[in-house]
């Protein structure tokens, strides 16, 4: 991570979290206990956040414990964000939201910052919920701040 960044750029590690297989990865619900969860499947993106300094974070397109990665406030936030001080952006995978299972509205209230790759059924689902009251618009707002912010925070490469 500290190495793609000294580049100017910002590195992405994926998928978070417990994605541990690719065949029915979409449909997949990971059922691990908070022991396991956090002694292997969140260690890697721990360091990455702690020591490498890491901007940004995928999530994954699997569910964990019977929720979708990421809708997942649990994850995105209480874990990365308040435990680890993670300030970068979460995105999710590709198409993350054409499974059922993941909405937009959900990967906003869980933290996500960036649907990838955004799309009109999207943006509407969204609007919908800003106008039923479902989502906070202050949660918008709020991801809307921290991609701008790591947007800026982009700069030259560093000498080696």
């Amino acid at each position: 991570v500290r190495g793609i960044q000294s580049q100017g750029v910002y590195a992405c590690p994926k998928h978070f979290a417990v994605n541990s297989q690719e065949e029915r990865r979409m449909a997949m619900d990971a059922v691990v206990d908070e022991r396991t969860l956090r002694e292997i499947y969140l260690t890697g993106f721990e360091i990455a956040v702690k020591e490498g300094h890491a901007k940004a974070i995928m999530t994954s397109y699997n569910l964990v414990n019977g929720v979708h990665a990421a809708n997942s406030a649990a994850l995105c936030t209480a874990i990365a964000r308040c435990e680890w001080g993670f300030a970068g952006i979460f995105m999710t995978d590709w198409d993350t939201t054409s499974s059922r299972r993941c909405t937009a509205e959900g990967c906003i209230q869980a933290g996500n910052d960036l649907l990838m790759p955004g799309n009109r059924r999207e943006y509407s689902a969204l609007l919908c919920a800003l106008r039923d009251g479902r989502l906070d618009r202050r949660l918008l707002r709020s991801c809307a701040g921290r991609i701008i912010k790591t947007a800026l925070g982009l700069s030259a490469p560093t000498a080696p």
